[in-house]
């Protein structure tokens, strides 16, 4: 799930983490938060996971492996979201062509929600790899989130039309440019919550809030960690976004500069997405339907 610069400056600013370590970091993350919820979550309520446990003589309830192995792995699975959107709004900055950036990653939104849906989304269904009947079982569930490639394109049209406006109202009048710059924004919101993508308008607006501050890190990852703060990690919501806080100290080292992977090999970052998605589908049902 990436979205990367065509061109990435060797500008030298503070910090000592490179755009290539933050992108395998984020990747790295997104895999263990993934691999918990469709994996480890349904080999818990299998019962397969204490199974394997007491092979090796520790005794744990279902409760206890959820609370003390899964729910952990799901909060450093926050790390990763807050890492994308800055990623994200880097691109942003310097892609040569935004079109081409904005195309790829609704192209790659496509090819990502069925890998999505089986992997995450109908995450019980580890005993068949009949697609049809786990989309009639599981379709209302399905029905009820895209995944994130989604809120990420969605944010960059935000980005995009932001952008246009207040280089064009900004010398005439900078406060009506910016408040009617947020209105893409806004309309990205809607859009997101409507579509019922991951993150939802809660991502567009972290997206917003590290776009509009790029140039104060520090305010900008303050700004957002409060936000998801407050926002994605109450009993209504049922997240855990406090867990980010490593994240955005590390937005806070980048050194703004493109590191050991090269152009070419952006294109990695995209289709791991919807392959390890497609790995942890064939690993549960491999492992789980025994």
């Amino acid at each position: 799930m990436n979205n990367y610069a065509d061109t990435v400056p060797e500008k030298k600013q503070f910090g000592f983490l490179s755009g290539s370590f933050l992108k395998l970091f984020a990747i790295v993350i997104m895999f263990i938060d993934h691999f918990a919820a469709g994996f480890v979550y349904p080999a818990i309520i299998t019962g397969h996971m204490g199974e394997w446990l007491l092979k090796y003589g520790i005794v744990a309830s279902p409760m206890d492996i959820y609370k003390g192995f899964y729910l952990i792995l799901r909060g450093i699975g926050r790390f990763a979201f807050p890492i994308f959107c800055y990623l994200l709004v880097e691109g942003y900055m310097h892609t040569r062509s935004k079109t081409k950036y904005a195309t790829t990653l609704f192209i790659f939104g496509l090819i990502s929600e069925i890998p999505f849906d089986i992997a995450l989304i109908a995450n019980k269904a580890y005993d068949t790899l009949d697609l049809a009947a786990i989309y009639e079982k599981y379709q209302e569930d399905i029905w009820k989130y895209q995944n994130v490639y989604f809120t990420l394109a969605l944010g960059l049209l935000g980005m995009w039309a932001a952008d246009a406006i207040l280089k064009k109202l900004k010398e005439k009048n900078m406060v009506l440019a910016y408040v009617i710059s947020i209105i893409p924004f806004a309309l990205s919101a809607l859009a997101a919550y409507y579509m019922k993508t991951d993150y939802s308008a809660y991502g567009i607006a972290v997206i917003l809030i590290l776009y509009y501050f790029h140039d104060y890190r520090p305010i900008a990852t303050i700004l957002a960690y409060a936000f998801l703060g407050i926002t994605m990690s109450t009993k209504l919501t049922g997240g855990m976004e406090e867990w980010s806080f490593p994240a955005f100290i590390l937005m806070n080292f980048y050194n703004g500069q493109r590191g050991c992977i090269k152009k070419g090999f952006k294109y990695f970052f995209y289709i791991f997405y919807p392959a390890h998605l497609i790995l942890i589908f064939f690993l549960r049902y491999f492992i789980l339907s025994k």
